[in-house]
């Protein structure tokens, strides 16, 4: 398997070192709710979810040198991810049915994985990320 590409979210840069704290997924809806410094809380929404895994960090070595706080804890996958290994399948056949369809990864202790087609929204839910 090649090595990961991948490009952080930049609207999770203003919110640093988060940890999750859930994860619900409700039809096609993921929503992960992370906790950032001071108390700052998040819903990071994916719509038209595909599918989604959720791995402990140690699972995904190959991502933590360049894909880890304090680089981001949101990035959109190119190449090299979870889809990527899917694809090795014969019979996964997502790709050509949706072909929109994009990866993203959350990491922390537990890092999510999203096969999903439309960009994940950050909702804040208090506090100012700028303290």
């Amino acid at each position: 398997m090649e090595k990961p590409r991948c490009v952080v979210l930049p609207t999770c840069l203003p919110y640093k070192n988060v940890a999750t704290r859930s994860i619900r997924f409700v039809e096609d809806v993921l929503t992960v709710e992370v906790q950032g410094e001071g108390f700052v809380w998040l819903h990071v929404v994916f719509r038209e979810v595909i599918g989604f895994r959720a791995l402990d960090e140690r699972d995904l070595c190959e991502f933590w040198n360049e894909y880890s706080t304090p680089n981001g804890w949101l990035y959109e996958v190119s190449e090299g991810g979870w889809m990527d290994l899917e694809k090795q399948r014969r019979w996964f056949s997502s790709p050509e049915i949706f072909g929109d369809l994009r990866e993203y990864l959350l990491v922390d202790d537990v890092c999510v994985s999203v096969l999903c087609r439309a960009t994940p929204v950050l909702e804040s839910l208090g506090a100012s990320p700028r303290g």
